[in-house]
């Protein structure tokens, strides 16, 4: 079998991805384009992004109309249910590992929009924030946190997320229990519901990492772009150096290739030995970056810890962009580099079975 054989039969693990749910049909006929970027863009930037631009060609395969408006109008009537999982289907997805802590759709109810197995992820902010907001001492908050984690990886939870890069950066401290107990004391009324305190976000990251290790399980890391909200400077993953160094037993996975610190996430999976990259958002957002960056990757990358998802959100679209992209980009460089005597066939094909599926199912336990 060819190389790009190999690739487009090897069945998707989506190692990140999120719930589809129902739009209105104002939201998908006024701001559909603001599902194909990040950040606060409004409608009519977005519009002019090549990541929208290959959406709008998806809807004409398969509405048969070049009219963006009717496309649009079209896209909100769908049957979202069945619409879903015909376009996840076509992706050749086998099993998505869905972050819990976005979007409302809880990862249980996302199975009914596709017929791919949905596996959840427990992100640990808005567990905090709950018991946060249901206990009145620290150590209640603690306890009840660190029995919750337990539960949830003893059950059908695969990994934990943290977006610790969005509340207060991957500059990750190591506060004391004592610093954690007296910022927790100092919430009071000011307390509005969502957790910024740098002591306390730090805290309950190590206390997860603790915990996954003790499971034998992933923690996700946000790293790179995301939201208006995340610091640019502060989502480097060479940040992430002391935690790595503290929780060696623990595998966390660099979400987002770390883009646009490509080459930094590079550095820190080539140097800590439980350090694994995720490429998902990057593409499919980076449209024509996509095949760049996988070079990159490989640069130093292990390519048996590199891993194929989506970070696909809210609409199925996405999850056919990424796939799309993944497909055409991973057989474009691995055909180069086998041509440039970087690796031979044989080999290329098992990094392209390896990224798309066998290493998420290595590290997950599937």
């Amino acid at each position: 079998m060819t190389i790009a054989g190999v690739v487009d039969s090897t069945p998707l693990i989506d190692n990140h991805a999120h719930a589809v749910e129902p739009q209105s049909v104002e939201t998908i006929r006024e701001a559909f384009s603001t599902f194909f970027t990040e950040g606060e863009l409004s409608p009519h930037h977005a519009r002019h992004t090549l990541n929208y631009r290959a959406a709008l060609s998806l809807l004409n395969s398969h509405f048969g109309t070049d009219d963006e408006a009717e496309l649009l109008r079209r896209r909100s009537e769908v049957d979202l249910e069945s619409y879903s999982k015909e376009l996840i289907g076509q992706t050749g997805t086998e099993v998505i590992l869905a972050d819990d802590g976005f979007p409302d759709l809880s990862p249980t109810e996302f199975q009914a929009y596709t017929d791919a197995d949905v596996r959840p992820i427990l992100r640990i902010e808005p567990v905090i924030e709950e018991l946060i907001d249901g206990h009145d001492t620290f150590e209640d908050v603690v306890d009840e946190f660190e029995t919750t984690v337990t539960e949830a990886l003893a059950g059908d939870h695969v990994a934990l997320k943290s977006i610790v890069a969005y509340r207060t950066g991957l500059n990750v401290g190591a506060p004391e229990r004592s610093d954690a107990r007296e910022a927790f004391d100092t919430l009071g009324d000011a307390w509005d519901g969502r957790l910024e305190s740098k002591p306390l976000v730090d805290f309950f990251l190590h206390r997860a990492c603790t915990l996954a290790g003790a499971a034998d399980a992933p923690v996700q890391l946000h790293t790179g772009f995301g939201d208006a909200d995340a610091h640019p400077h502060f989502v480097d993953p060479t940040y992430l150096y002391d935690l790595l160094r503290t929780h060696r037993e623990t595998p966390v996975v660099l979400l987002h290739a770390s883009y646009p610190y490509v080459r930094q996430a590079g550095y820190v999976t080539s140097t800590f030995e439980e350090a694994y990259l995720d490429v998902s958002l990057a593409l499919p957002f980076a449209q024509n970056g996509v095949e760049p960056l996988l070079r990159q990757v490989f640069e130093v990358t292990p390519t048996s810890k590199v891993m194929y998802g989506s970070d696909a959100f809210c609409i199925p679209e996405l999850y056919v962009l990424a796939a799309d992209r993944i497909r055409a980009d991973l057989t474009t460089v691995l055909e180069d580099l086998v041509a440039e005597g970087f690796l031979d066939e044989q080999y290329a094909e098992t990094v392209a079975r390896n990224v798309l599926r066998q290493n998420a199912h290595s590290l997950y336990g599937l």
